[in-house]
């Protein structure tokens, strides 16, 4: 299933977990009205869709065109997706991260990530807890 048609520009990626040669994003599209829905995927109570993209045998991570040392991690309190882009084998987004008050609050900080990997799949998740919207 390509969900890359779908809009995830301002959208969110509300989480991520890199474990070993595995990445999940858990991520939030933009709403989509029902009609424009090509594949048979539910979307959430925001017609949004919302899931895990799973990313796995990682060959590369690029973090603004340079070699990604250590995980790949949320580092802020908010991601929002700018630009997203999906192909068999590479995954390429485009986050402004953002910081909530109680830390010194840091907007603004654009990141472009690239990722090539083996497997690159969707699972459709509408009940997937965001707390950027709940």
């Amino acid at each position: 299933m390509n969900i890359s048609y779908y809009d995830f520009h301002d959208g969110y990626l509300i989480d991520i977990k890199h474990i070993e040669n595995k990445i999940e994003m858990f991520m939030e599209s933009a709403q989509i009205h029902p009609d424009d829905m090509k594949d048979n995927l539910v979307l959430s109570k925001h017609e949004t869709l919302k899931g895990k993209l799973h990313i796995e045998n990682i060959k590369e991570i690029k973090v603004n065109d340079k070699p990604l040392v250590g995980p790949f991690k949320k580092t802020h309190d908010e991601g929002d997706i700018y630009d997203f882009e999906l192909s068999e084998n590479k995954v390429s987004l485009t986050i402004n991260w953002i910081d909530h008050p109680a830390k010194p609050i840091e907007t603004g900080k654009w990141c472009t990530y690239e990722i090539m990997a083996e497997k690159i799949y969707w699972e459709n998740i509408p009940d997937l807890y965001n707390p950027y919207w709940p």
